[in-house]
């Protein structure tokens, strides 16, 4: 038997009962550069489903049950129904699952932020692939705002102020450098806070779009201390996580995935 998944998890959604985790590259079957476990679409199928199998059993949810779409770095969201294999082909950054479905919701990541959200009092979740384009399109609002929105338990009307969040590992302000035009772009979009340091000299910042990510949360209504961070750099960390900025096309794919309760 394979050794349990190293999965990283909020302690905020483990108390309240969702099914969820962060993976690092540990503890599957793909082959380098890519080991081991990789969860990119168009790679290697036989050691995919095998990856999905054991991502499944550790997190506790039916791989048949897996919903996860064509990221685009867009706002479209989707909600978990029909058949997974036809929602692989839409595209969306945003997935909803209903309570009572046990669908669980996953976003792939290579640098970019997976956000896991969730409302206590209905089941509901959502996951949600925020790379910088994503963050300044909104897409963060658009899940919210659909948790907010259709969650209902006898009537009663969702309110973000109630909702949990998990910003998994991602791309650090120690390593993500762009031009000063995109930081200027982010900070509209999130917070002052999201530049973590300048390099005028060479028209280059470090942007934090972790706190960008808290700051539009927070925004939306949810509570500081219902927001966890999940730690990791992936471009720092080689031994625990996959980097596109770092490795290129040799990167593999985490997931963050999260069931609805």
């Amino acid at each position: 038997m394979p050794d349990p998944l190293p999965l990283l998890v909020s302690e905020r959604l483990k108390n309240a009962r969702f099914a969820h985790g962060f993976s690092t590259r540990a503890g599957g079957v793909s082959v380098a550069p890519y080991d081991s476990l990789d969860f990119a679409i168009l790679r290697e199928p036989e050691a995919l489903r095998e990856n999905q199998r054991r991502l499944a059993a550790a997190v506790g949810f039916d791989p048949a049950r897996l919903y996860q779409a064509k990221q685009v770095h867009g706002p479209a969201l989707l909600v978990a129904e029909g058949d997974p294999r036809a929602m692989l082909e839409k595209e969306a950054d945003a997935l909803v699952a209903h309570p009572g479905s046990r669908a669980a919701v996953a976003v792939r990541v290579a640098d970019c932020v997976p956000v896991l959200l969730a409302d206590p009092a209905t089941g509901r979740v959502a996951a949600v692939h925020a790379g910088w384009r994503g963050v300044v399109a909104d897409v963060i609002g658009e899940a919210v705002r659909q948790l907010a929105g259709d969650a209902s338990v006898a009537g009663k009307a969702g309110d973000a102020g109630g909702f949990l969040a998990a910003i998994g590992p991602s791309i650090g302000a120690c390593c993500f450098e762009v031009g000063a035009d995109v930081g200027e772009t982010i900070v509209r979009a999130t917070t002052t806070d999201a530049i973590a340091r300048r390099d005028d000299a060479r028209g280059k910042v470090f942007v934090d779009l972790r706190a960008g990510v808290r700051a539009q949360l927070r925004a939306l209504g949810l509570a500081d201390d219902a927001i966890e961070d999940v730690p990791g750099c992936t471009r720092c960390d080689a031994a625990r996580f996959y980097s596109y900025r770092r490795d290129g096309d040799a990167s593999g794919r985490l997931v963050g995935v999260i069931v609805a309760r």
